[in-house]
């Protein structure tokens, strides 16, 4: 066996082991910061839709188109507007609004 060795001590030449314990930990810090960087951008993304709010601090109001007998039957945030569910007794519909304004943006129905 021929070893490679240092001719100042007669010890066993080591910088290629140091050379590589050095890249090896160097991958280390790189791929954590890469995970935590995903974990922060994933983060980010899943509540990246901002809380609806209004600007003025004041109440809105608006009147829902429709007829009689109607009820609301729930209440959701939809990006930047409100959609509330209206049960009718035929199947109900979901009508769009603007927070900032109290504006009907549209509405679905289900047929």
């Amino acid at each position: 066996m021929d070893q490679t060795r240092d001719s100042r001590k007669g010890t066993p030449d080591l910088r290629g082991l140091k050379a590589l314990v050095i890249g090896l930990g160097v991958l280390i810090v790189l791929g954590t910061a890469l995970v935590i960087g995903v974990v922060v951008k994933r983060f980010m993304e899943s509540t990246g839709h901002a809380p609806v709010s209004i600007v003025s601090g004041a109440p809105f109001a608006t009147v829902l188109p429709g007829g009689s007998g109607g009820k609301i039957a729930g209440i959701a945030g939809a990006g930047g507007e409100v959609a509330v569910w209206i049960d009718d007794g035929k199947g109900g519909r979901i009508d769009f609004i603007d927070p900032r304004s109290g504006a009907v943006l549209g509405s679905a129905r289900v047929r």
